[in-house]
C-alpha cells in the first residue's frame, strides 16, 4: 500500500495532503510513474494506485525510505536513543538525549558514500542511516567506526505496509528501531571510563602502599616479641590418609603436631627486602634440646607470598598478620619418621572407630 508519493514540485507528500484522483498530480518516487490518490473513502484505508506500471515492493520501500529522510531532516528536534560504551571490562551508559536540530539535509556525500541524512545539532553533527531492505554495509560501517562519525541507523523494515500514522510515530520515538554503528559520545564516555580506571588503579596502589606499611609495621613487632620471648605459638600439622574401617573408607588427617607454645633460639633474619622478610630460628624440644631449623616468612604483600619458592625438606612457617594465638600458617613440613607418622594415623584411626561404635550403640 502506497502512502507517500512525490508531487508536481518535487516534494514526497502522504495521502492524506493532496487531491483524490489524478488531480493529486503524483508519481511514484520508486519508479516514476503517474499515480492516482484514493483518498475520499471512509472503509478502506486511504493510499495511491499506479495507472500504468504494475506496484512493486521496491515502490514501497523507496517511497518509505525517502518519506523517513525527508521527515527527519524537516524536524527541529531529536530524542537520540541512548548509548551504552563497553570499554576496558567497564560499561557506561548515557540515557536519551533531546537536542535540537539547527539543520537538515538528505543524501549529503561523505567520501564515497551517500549518507540518507545529516543533522547538524546542538550536540554537534548526526548521520542517520535509514534500513528498509538492507543493512549498512560492512565496507561502509566500518568507514564510519574508524573515521568516529556519529551514525545512527533507523530500522524501518517492518513499517513497508504501515499506515502513515505508525511511521511517523515511530520516527518519533526511534530508539526501539535504531542502533548505533558510532554514538555522538563514545569517545566522551571512554574517556570517563579511562579516568574511572586510572583513578581505581591508583587507589588500589595506595590501599597496597598502605597495607605494606601496615604490614611491616606488625613484622617489626612480632620479630621484637619473639625475640624477646624466644618462644612463638606453632599451628597444628597434620598428615591427610586413607583408612579402612570395616568395609568403608575413610579419608582421615594423622596429627603429627599439636598447637602450642614452642621455644627456641639462634633468631636471625636472613634477607630483608622491601616485599619480606626471611628469619630463622633453632627450635627446642620440651627437654630443651636443639631440634629442627624453623623458617619464618614475613611477606608484606601477595605477591611476596606468591613468589616465594618453599624450602625443600624445611619447616617454613608464613606469618599470615592475623590476630590470634597462632597468627601463621605452615607454608612446607618435612614428613615426619616413619613410626611417628604411623602412631598419628593409628590414633586418628582409633578416634574414628571409636566414634563410629559410640554413635552406633546410641542410636540402639
Amino acid at each position: 500500500m502506497l502512502i507517500f508519493a512525490r508531487n508536481k514540485l518535487g516534494k514526497l507528500v502522504s495521502i492524506n495532503e493532496v487531491q483524490n484522483g489524478k488531480l493529486c498530480q503524483c508519481t511514484c518516487p520508486g519508479c516514476d510513474d503517474e499515480l492516482v490518490a484514493r483518498n475520499r473513502g471512509k472503509k478502506k484505508a486511504h493510499s495511491f494506485a499506479h495507472t500504468s506500471k504494475p506496484e512493486k515492493s521496491s515502490c514501497l520501500m523507496t517511497a518509505l525510505h525517502r518519506f523517513a529522510q525527508e521527515y527527519l531532516a524537516a524536524q527541529q528536534q531529536i530524542l537520540l536513543p541512548s548509548v551504552k560504551c563497553k570499554h576496558m571490562s567497564k560499561t557506561k551508559v548515557r540515557p536519551p538525549k533531546l537536542v535540537k536540530i539547527l539543520h537538515g539535509s538528505v543524501e549529503l556525500p561523505l567520501d564515497k558514500y551517500k549518507m540518507d541524512v545529516e543533522l547538524e545539532t546542538s550536540v554537534g553533527k548526526i548521520f542517520i542511516e535509514v534500513k528498509v531492505t538492507a543493512d549498512c554495509s560492512d565496507e561502509k560501517v566500518s568507514y564510519i567506526k574508524n573515521n568516529k562519525i556519529p551514525t545512527l541507523e533507523v530500522d524501518l523494515s517492518q513499517f513497508i505496509e504501515q499506515p502513515m500514522e505508525a511511521v511517523v510515530d515511530a520516527l518519533r520515538d526511534i530508539e526501539p528501531y535504531s542502533n548505533w554503528i558510532y554514538s555522538w559520545c563514545d569517545d566522551t564516555l571512554k574517556n570517563e571510563i579511562e579516568k574511572e580506571v586510572e583513578a581505581e588503579r591508583l587507589a588500589a596502589q595506595r590501599a597496597l602502599e598502605q597495607e605494606v606499611e601496615r604490614n611491616k609495621k606488625i613484622t617489626k613487632q612480632a620479630i621484637h616479641n619473639l625475640t624477646m620471648n624466644s618462644a612463638i605459638g606453632l599451628p597444628a600439622k597434620e598428615f591427610p590418609f586413607t583408612t579402612f574401617i570395616g568395609a568403608r573408607e575413610f579419608k582421615l588427617q594423622a596429627k603429627v603436631l599439636s598447637a602450642g607454645s614452642w621455644n627456641f633460639n639462634h633468631f636471625n633474619v636472613m634477607i630483608d627486602t622491601e616485599d619480606y622478610i626471611l628469619a630463622t630460628c633453632q627450635m627446642l624440644s620440651k627437654k630443651g634440646k636443639e631440634g629442627n631449623k624453623l623458617y619464618i616468612l614475613f611477606p608484606f604483600n601477595d605477591d611476596a607470598l606468591r613468589n616465594f619458592n618453599p624450602i625443600p625438606n624445611s619447616a617454613v612457617l608464613c606469618r599470615l598478620f592475623r590476630k590470634g594465638s597462632y597468627p601463621y600458617k605452615w607454608l612446607s613440613f618435612p614428613k615426619p619418621c616413619p613410626q611417628k607418622l604411623y602412631q598419628a594415623q593409628s590414633k586418628a584411626t582409633q578416634l574414628k572407630r571409636e566414634s563410629l561404635e559410640y554413635f552406633e550403640n546410641y542410636s540402639k
